[in-house]
């Protein structure tokens, strides 16, 4: 039964490498870091950003009512898998969306004078994205808002959240 296991897996990953595109770069704006995109084919895709970011929750002047001052602003490091589903349209653009999960670590700037926590969220995305003709390159403009969960020392606070974002990966 292992070895049965053992060859599925292994055929799955040969005929999913195969066939398999890449893309690796860079992603600008509400999070600033590392982008991959991995295509399980034309449509279906998962992305996973490893960034940095400006967190500014929805909610009036208080970070969802904790000891974090909005206006000093909060930092994140997260890292943000997605699945995503592309509709092709004419002229080598593609309108995309998906969701996926974000997780890693929230802190006040040191205006704030608050400490860093865990964070777990969801999100939702929703984008563009543009092939160039000349050169194998994607630029690639996203929404992503979101629910998360800060754990803090007294317990844990919840918050919206959302990110705009502009990528621009290379394709192998």
């Amino acid at each position: 039964m292992k070895k049965i296991f053992t060859v599925i897996a292994a055929a799955l990953l040969i005929a999913t490498s195969a066939s398999a595109q890449h893309e690796i770069g860079a992603i600008v704006g509400g999070l600033n870091g590392a982008s991959y995109k991995y295509w399980f084919n034309d449509n279906m895709a998962i992305q996973a950003d490893l960034a940095v970011g400006l967190t500014e929750a929805a909610g009036g002047n208080s970070y969802a009512g904790s000891y974090y001052s909005w206006h000093a602003g909060m930092w994140d490091f997260t890292i943000n898998p997605n699945f995503l589903y592309h509709f092709q349209l004419p002229a080598n653009f593609k309108v995309y969306c998906g969701g996926g999960v974000n997780f890693g670590m929230l802190g006040a700037l040191a205006t704030s004078g608050g400490g860093v926590d865990g964070k777990f969220g969801i999100n939702a995305v929703g984008g563009v994205s543009y092939d160039l003709d000349a050169a194998p390159i994607v630029l690639a403009f996203d929404f992503r808002p979101g629910y998360g969960l800060d754990w803090v020392p007294n317990g844990h606070m919840s918050y919206f959240d959302w990110k705009l974002a502009l990528a621009v990966r290379y394709k192998f």
